[in-house]
C-alpha cells in the first residue's frame, strides 16, 4: 500500500489533492512501522483508525501516525524535525513518552485517592491535551486486540482501563471513546455477565426498535406541529452502563427506565425547554428521573435535559433533549473546543471557551497551528493547584488563594493574611490557575475579615470558604455580633450618605421588628454588605421602598397569596411557556430586579436578585439560575441620580485614571471634579460630581472604587435625582 492509498483509506472524505506533504510523510512512517518487528502491542495506524471518528485536526493525526514505538530506534527528534513542524514534533515526542509508561497493576495501585490524583495530574500538567486524546486512541485499539492475550493480561489491562482511561475519557467529555473503553473492559473483567446482558438485549431488540421508530415519528410530528424543526433519533444502549444501573437499582433488565431511549436535537436552548414542555404535556414524567444538565452541566461540560416519561402502551422511555452544539460537545468533548486561527508571522491558537459554532471551527482548521493553551481545557470546570509539598488541590475555576486556604484547613483560612503564587506575593482576590504553587501566609489564631464575605470584593468563590467564614461569625457571642452589626450599619450608611434614614426603617425592610435582631443578623453575616447597601439605596430614593419579610427556605406562602388570581407573573427569557412561581422567601414585586431558579420538576421559582437564598446559593446550584422578566410590564425610563462621590487616598501617579476607568465600568457620567492635594502628607481629597442610573448598584460601585490601590475611604456626600433624558 502506498502512503497516498493509506491516507485516502483513513480520510475518505478528503481529496488526495488536499492532503499535505506532512500527512503523506506520516503515512509513509506508519507503513514503515508496520513492516518492522512489533515492539509495542498497538501500532500507530490502529490508534489513528480509532481517532478518525473524532474529526480532530490534521496535526493530531500526523503526530499519531508518526508516534509508533517501532520507529523510535530509527527516527530521532532531529530526523522528525526535517519532516514536520516544531509543534508537531513536540506532540510526537509527548505521545511517545506516554506510550512508554508501564501498564498499570491494580494489585499495587489500589488506593482510590492515589488513582484520582493520577488522573488529575495527567489532565492538569500535560502540556498538550491532544497527547491524552491520542493515548486514549491507543488504549481503545489495545482493548480491541486484547482477546488474543492470556486471561491474566486481559484482566489487568481491563482493570487499568476502568480505573484510569475510561474516567479520563469522561473528564475530556469524549463519549465516543468512553463507552467503548467501558464496554470492552467490562467484557474482559466480567465475561459471563457481559454475554448474559448482550443476549437479553438481543432477544427483544426488534420489538424495541419498532417501538422506538413509531415513537420517533410521533414526536417528530408533535414538534413540527408546534413549529419546532427537530431531529429525533434512537439512542444506543451500552452494556456497561446497563449493568451499573441494574446493580445500583437492583432491577432486572426489563425494569430499567431507559432501556427504550431517544434523543431530540434542536437549534437552541429555548427550543430545548419548549420540547420539554410539549413532551411533559403529552405524557406523565417520573420526577425522580428528571435531570437538567443545561442549567447544571456536569464537570466535563456535558449539557442536556434528561427525562423519563410513561410513553405509549404504558412503557417507560428516556428522552434526552439537547442542542446540536451540545451533542457535538457530548460526543467529541475536547475536540469540540478546538479553534484554529492563522495570524501574523507565525501561528496562534487558544482553547475555545464556547462550544457554539463547533462545525464552523473545524472547517477552518490549519495543520500548522499551535495549541499553546490547550492544557487549560478542563479549567472551564476545575483547576488543579499545588501546595508547597506538591499536594494537588482541586478548586473551581476563578478560585482565590483564600479559597485554597480554606480547602486545606479552616484554621489556615481564618488566619490567612497573604499568599504567594510561584514565590511571588499576590492579592488575595487574584484568581488561581492550574499548575500554580500556592503558599499561604498566616498568623496563628487569626480571625477572618468580614470583607471576605462581600461578593463585590471577590475574595472567595467557593461555598466551603463562605460557610466556614459565616460559621465563625455565628459562633461569636450575641453581644459581639450586635456590636459588630451596629458598626457595620453605621459605616455603610455613612458611605451611602444615608445617615438620615431611620435605622428602624432599614430593619423593617428586612422583616426585623427589633433593632438588636437586625444588628445581630448583620454581625453574623446572615445579611451581607451588598444586601444592606441595596436596601439603603432604595430607602434614599423616593418611591422605591417596598417592605419585605424574609422567610426561611421552604416556608409556605400565605394562603391568600396562593389563591390570588391577580398576583403578578414573570416569564423565563427564551421559554415563556415554562411554569413560574413567586418565591415565598423574598416575595418579589413588579419593579424588583429578579432572577429565576430552575427547580427539580416544579418549574422556575422567581426570586429578587438580592434575596438571601440566592446570594447564599452553593456553587453547583448557581448554574441553575436563569434570566426572567416581568410579564407585560412596560419598562419606564430610569431616573438619573446626581451624586457627589468623596474619595480620600494616598496620592500616586495614575490614581485619577484608575478611578475614571472604574467609573466607566459602571456607566457613570462625570460632570465635575474637585481635587485637593496635601503635599506634606502625600494625600489627595477628591469630590466627584457624577450621574448614574437608579439601577446602578451603588454598593458595588463604592466597593470597587475603594478596592483601588492607595484609596482609603469612599463615600457619597450628596444625592439628588432627575428624570432620564430622552
Amino acid at each position: 500500500m502506498s502512503p497516498e492509498q493509506l491516507a485516502q483509506s483513513l480520510f475518505p472524505k478528503k481529496a488526495l489533492g488536499d492532503m499535505s506533504k506532512a500527512m503523506l510523510d506520516a503515512c509513509q512512517l506508519a507503513l514503515e512501522a508496520q513492516a518492522l518487528p512489533m515492539i509495542h502491542s498497538v501500532s500507530s495506524l490502529e490508534a489513528c483508525s480509532v481517532l478518525t471518528q473524532l474529526n480532530l485536526d490534521d496535526t493530531t493525526y500526523i503526530a499519531t501516525l508518526a508516534s509508533d514505538s517501532n520507529l523510535i530506534p530509527y527516527y530521532s527528534s532531529d530526523d522528525l524535525a526535517k519532516r514536520f513542524d516544531p509543534q508537531c514534533v513536540k506532540l510526537i515526542e509527548g505521545i511517545r513518552r506516554l506510550n512508554q509508561f508501564k501498564e498499570f497493576d491494580p494489585n499495587t495501585h489500589s488506593d482510590a485517592v492515589q488513582t484520582e490524583r493520577l488522573r488529575q495530574m495527567l489532565l492538569a500538567m500535560t502540556s498538550d491535551i491532544r497527547m491524552m486524546v491520542v493515548k486514549l486512541g491507543y488504549r481503545v485499539a489495545r482493548l480491541r486486540n486484547l482477546k488474543h492475550e492470556p486471561e491474566p493480561v486481559r484482566k489487568q489491562i481491563a482493570a487499568e482501563t476502568q480505573l484510569i482511561f475510561a474516567p479520563l475519557a469522561n473528564r475530556l467529555g469524549i463519549a465516543q471513546l468512553k463507552w467503548e473503553l467501558e464496554d470492552l473492559s467490562f467484557r474482559f473483567l466480567e465475561p459471563d455477565l457481559y454475554k448474559k446482558i448482550a443476549s437479553e438485549l438481543a432477544d427483544k431488540r426488534v420489538e424495541r426498535e419498532n417501538y422506538i421508530e413509531n415513537l420517533i415519528s410521533y414526536i417528530t410530528q408533535l414538534l413540527a406541529n408546534a413549529g419546532i424543526h427537530a431531529r429525533v433519533t434512537g439512542r444506543p444502549k451500552h452494556i456497561y452502563s446497563i449493568w451499573k444501573k441494574m446493580s445500583r437499582k437492583t432491577q432486572r433488565l426489563d425494569d430499567l427506565y431507559d432501556l427504550r431511549a431517544l434523543r431530540i436535537y434542536v437549534k437552541d436552548v429555548a427550543e430545548c425547554y419548549r420540547c420539554l414542555s410539549l413532551v411533559h404535556e403529552q405524557w406523565n414524567f417520573i420526577r425522580d428521573e428528571f435531570d437538567d444538565y443545561i442549567t447544571s452541566p456536569k464537570d466535563n461540560g456535558y449539557q442536556s435535559i434528561h427525562t423519563v416519561v410513561m410513553g405509549p402502551e404504558g412503557k417507560t422511555v428516556e428522552i434526552q433533549i439537547r442542542t446540536h452544539e451540545m451533542h457535538q460537545h457530548a460526543e467529541y468533548g475536547i475536540a469540540a473546543h478546538w479553534k484554529y486561527k492563522e495570524g501574523g508571522k507565525g501561528y496562534d491558537a487558544r482553547l475555545e471557551a464556547s462550544i457554539n459554532s463547533m462545525r464552523q471551527l473545524l472547517e477552518h482548521r490549519d495543520d500548522a497551528e499551535v495549541f499553546d493553551e490547550i492544557s487549560t481545557e478542563l479549567q472551564s470546570q476545575h483547576i488543579y493547584v499545588l501546595t508547597p509539598t506538591n499536594q494537588i488541590i482541586t478548586l473551581p475555576q476563578d478560585a482565590t488563594a483564600l479559597d485554597f486556604a480554606y480547602a486545606i484547613h479552616t484554621d489556615l483560612g481564618h488566619g490567612c493574611r497573604g499568599a504567594k503564587i510561584n514565590g511571588h506575593i499576590i492579592p488575595l482576590t487574584q484568581a488561581l490557575k492550574t499548575g500554580d504553587r500556592v503558599e499561604i501566609l498566616a498568623m496563628r489564631n487569626g480571625e477572618p475579615n468580614r470583607n471576605w464575605l462581600n461578593p463585590n470584593l471577590g475574595y472567595i468563590k467557593t461555598s466551603r470558604a463562605r460557610t466556614r467564614i459565616r460559621s465563625w461569625f455565628n459562633r461569636r457571642n450575641k453581644e459581639a455580633n450586635i456590636e459588630s452589626g451596629e458598626q457595620l450599619y453605621a459605616r455603610e450608611a455613612k458611605r451611602l450618605n444615608a445617615k438620615h434614614i431611620p435605622v428602624t426603617d432599614c430593619a423593617k425592610y428586612f422583616g426585623f421588628d427589633q433593632l438588636k435582631d437586625f444588628y445581630e443578623a448583620l454581625g453574623k453575616g446572615q445579611l451581607n454588605e451588598r444586601q444592606l447597601l441595596n436596601a439603603l439605596q432604595k430607602l434614599v430614593q423616593p418611591g422605591l421602598l417596598t417592605q419585605r419579610k424574609l422567610l426561611p427556605i421552604g416556608s409556605a406562602k400565605p394562603e391568600a397569596m396562593l389563591n390570588s388570581s391577580d398576583q403578578p407573573h414573570a416569564y423565563v427569557v427564551g421559554a415563556p411557556n415554562l411554569r413560574t412561581t413567586l418565591a415565598p422567601c423574598c416575595v418579589p414585586k413588579p419593579g424588583d430586579d429578579i432572577v429565576g431558579f430552575v427547580t427539580r420538576g416544579r418549574g422556575v421559582t422567581i426570586h429578587r436578585q438580592d434575596c438571601n437564598n440566592i446570594l447564599n446559593l452553593a456553587d453547583h446550584d448557581r448554574q441553575r439560575l436563569i434570566a426572567v422578566n416581568w410579564l407585560g410590564q412596560a419598562e419606564p425610563p430610569p431616573r438619573i441620580l446626581q451624586l457627589t462621590l468623596h474619595i480620600l487616598a494616598f496620592d500616586r501617579k495614575g490614581l485619577l485614571r484608575d478611578v475614571m476607568s472604574k467609573l466607566t465600568d459602571f456607566d457613570v457620567n462625570l460632570t465635575r471634579s474637585n481635587t485637593l492635594t496635601n503635599q506634606e502628607e502625600g494625600t489627595v481629597d477628591m469630590a466627584l460630581d457624577i450621574e448614574v442610573s437608579e439601577h446602578t448598584n451603588l454598593g458595588a460601585l463604592l466597593d470597587q472604587v475603594e478596592a483601588i490601590t492607595n484609596i482609603e475611604e469612599v463615600s457619597i456626600l450628596a444625592q439628588k435625582e432627575q428624570n432620564a433624558i430622552g
